[in-house]
């Protein structure tokens, strides 16, 4: 019974890790570096390797504060103005952190052995 219940296990997981997925080793990013880098925002996102998302992370914090300063006048506005700044602030850090630990996926090779994980 053991033998069987071994083999079967052993027999998954040969079929799970099979030769068209891997792991690209000089691609992976250290999760924790990276969330130290993204106390300066965007830097997080170039560690990785995200050079649109740290463009887009900058754009929309340059915009939110603008905005908050224009708005210095209508103490609500400017709140909400802090609050999104405050919010896209906290999901670069969240984004280069998760961004980091997916580095370590394995992806899969597709038919003309280019490496990609669109189906």
């Amino acid at each position: 019974m053991k033998v069987s219940v071994v083999f079967v296990i052993l027999l998954f997981n040969l079929n799970l890790f099979s030769q068209d997925t891997f792991i690209d080793s000089t691609q992976i990013k250290n999760p924790s570096i990276a969330w130290k880098f993204s106390f300066i925002p965007g830097l997080g996102q170039f560690y990785n390797g995200e050079w649109m998302k740290t463009f887009l992370f900058h754009s929309a914090l340059i915009i939110s504060r603008e905005e908050m300063r224009e708005r210095s006048s209508s103490i609500g506005k400017r709140n909400t103005w802090a609050w999104w700044f405050l919010g896209i602030y906290v999901l670069g850090i969240v984004d280069a952190y998760v961004d980091a630990h997916l580095t370590s996926f394995p992806v899969k090779k597709q038919e003309n052995g280019k490496i990609g994980t669109s189906e």
